[in-house]
Parts: C-alpha cells; structure tokens; sequence
C-alpha cells in the first residue's frame, strides 16, 4: 500500500511515498480502506517536531510513529475475528490518537476504539472533523460552557475554533468568535451570535465580560483576556504561548487553588465519536473545508498548514490523483 512515511524528524522534505506493507488485523480490529484524512497541526508538531520535548514520548532521536494522520474515514476493508459492530464495506469514520497511520491506504485500528459508522449521506472529506473537535470538546468541558453561559473564542476559524463555535451553540451557550475579515461570514454561519474582527478592531475593548475565553490556535495571552473574564470565569487555550507562559500560569493556577488557566489534554473515549456523529446527523456539527490535496502531494500540504493561516480543515483524498489548491 502507499503510505506517507516520515523516518526522521525534519521539514515536509523528509516525507516519503513509499509502498509499506498492508497492515494485517488482530482479533479485535477493524482494516480501513481510507479515502480521506486530514494534516493537522498536530501532524506539524509531530513531524518537526514541536515543542522539543514531544521527543519524550515520540521518540527521542527518531520518530516511533513514521505515518501521521489521526483523522480517517472510508470503508472497512476486512474485520478481526471476535468484530462484530462492523462488516467489510461499511463505511465508517473516526480517530487514531494512540498510533496515527492515517496517511496511508489502509489503517488498523480497535473495534473497541474510536470509530462509528458514518451518518448517511456524508461525504468522506465530510466526515474528518473528529481531531479538532476532540480538542475543542475537552476544552468546552474544562471551561464549563454549557447553556445561560457566555465564550469568547479567538481564532473561530481553525480546525478547532470551528469545531469549539459549533460545539458551544450546541451546548446552548451565547458566543462571540473572533475572527479574521475574509471569516466573519463563516463564523455567522456557524450560528455566533457575535462576531469580532480582530484586524479591525481591538477584540479586548468590547464591551462585555464572558463566563469562558478560549485561544483555539495559541496567538493570544490570559494577560490580554483577563479584562474580558467575570470573577469565576476560565481561560483555555491550545498551545504554550510566548515563553511557555500558559503551562506555567496553568501549574500556578493549580497550586492556588484558583483553576483560572489550563491547557487541556484530551483523553481518548469510544462514546466521543458516537456524540460527534449524532451532532453531524442533526446538522449541529459539520466541516469546513479549506484545500484538498493527493497523497502524492502531502508535503506540500504540510507546508500550507504550518503557515498557520487554513480555514476548517485541509484534507487529504486518497482516492484522488489530482491535487485541487482551492
């Protein structure tokens, strides 16, 4: 099978093509025909890899995981003996946290794991949305959004800010997004109720606190969103920030007492795309879709999405031989 494979740490340059053998199932999996993954930051982090101390658990001078991809969907290949919710042919859809793989013909993984059949009239690039929403979902659930709540998310436009917008209305929670000019009508569309520009205007001068903040792609500070927070709200974010300050605000929040910082982490849980795929059937929950690129082409896509700068999701069809930079 073709697989993209990465056997050393580097730039988008060390990724290959290479035939890889087929993976074979054990009693308790399912065998994907995958047609569809996606690049996500988290494949970006992996590759470089960033930050440094990722090496701690991927492989310290090389990388444990040589093919990325955590997002999947396609059609069940072959099924382990003891498999029973799933039958060759069944189109289905899910994650891979544990071991990645997706950027590759075929993938195994649990029966048991996370994987659900996929809502009936979805398309395959439709139904590859699970990774930004299993941050944004963990992220939600530290902050306690729920309904009669209010959140602010910066950077409403991303894989996981999408995902976090979608999420929070679904919730029952009143949200602002903020946003880039060129996304504002997307973020109107996702259903905010309020929507900020944040190359026109100072996001921090509105005039409104809110129960919850959440930095879905890492560009701002608790310090520049404090103003904004009521006495007992929380700021969550996704990444560091500027000299790691978040996971030190975070370990001194803890020691307080206060819980006023965190960088959640997700945990894995089978029920998780069940949800996602009983939001997707109601319409509460669906993707946004930024370029679509072959196999062949990955590095490339690795390069756009290390710009920081993608709209949604940007996919990758393994079903196509043609690259579509739309």
């Amino acid at each position: 099978m073709r697989a993209a494979v990465s056997a050393r740490y580097g730039s988008p340059d060390v990724i290959e093509i290479r035939d890889v053998p087929k993976p074979t199932t054990a009693a308790d999996e399912v065998l994907i025909n995958v047609r569809a993954t996606t690049v996500s930051r988290t494949d970006c982090g992996m590759l470089e890899p960033h930050p440094f101390f990722i090496r701690l658990s991927a492989g310290l001078l090389r990388p444990k995981l040589t093919v990325l991809g955590m997002d999947f969907a396609g059609t069940v290949e072959s099924v382990g003996s003891s498999v029973e919710a799933f039958k060759a042919g069944d189109r289905v859809f899910g994650m891979s946290p544990d071991t990645f793989g997706a950027h590759a013909e075929y993938l195994c993984v649990p029966a048991n794991g996370q994987i659900a059949h996929m809502p009936s009239g979805l398309a395959f690039n439709e139904a590859i949305l699970c990774e930004g929403a299993w941050y944004a979902d963990t992220n939600l659930e530290w902050l306690g959004v729920e309904a009669g709540r209010s959140i602010l998310i910066y950077g409403a436009s991303g894989a996981i800010g999408i995902a976090a917008l979608q999420l929070a209305k679904a919730r029952g929670a009143a949200v602002t997004a903020v946003v880039g000019t060129r996304h504002l009508e997307l973020a109107i569309s996702l259903g905010a109720d309020r929507v900020i520009d944040y190359l026109a205007d100072d996001f921090t001068r509105v005039d409104d606190t809110f129960d919850a903040v959440f930095d879905a792609v890492g560009k701002t500070t608790y310090g520049r969103c404090r103003k904004l927070m009521k006495p007992a709200a929380r700021f969550s974010t996704t990444d560091l920030g500027p000299w790691w300050q978040n996971i030190f605000l975070s370990i001194w929040h803890r020691l307080t007492g206060s819980l006023r910082v965190n960088i959640p982490i997700p945990v894995s849980r089978k029920d998780f795309v069940d949800d996602m795929k009983e939001l997707m059937e109601s319409g509460a929950l669906r993707a946004v879709v930024d370029r679509t690129y072959p196999l062949e082409a990955i590095a490339d896509t690795y390069r756009y999405v290390s710009q920081g700068q993608k709209t949604g999701i940007v996919v990758i069809d393994l079903a196509s031989t043609e690259s579509r930079y739309d």
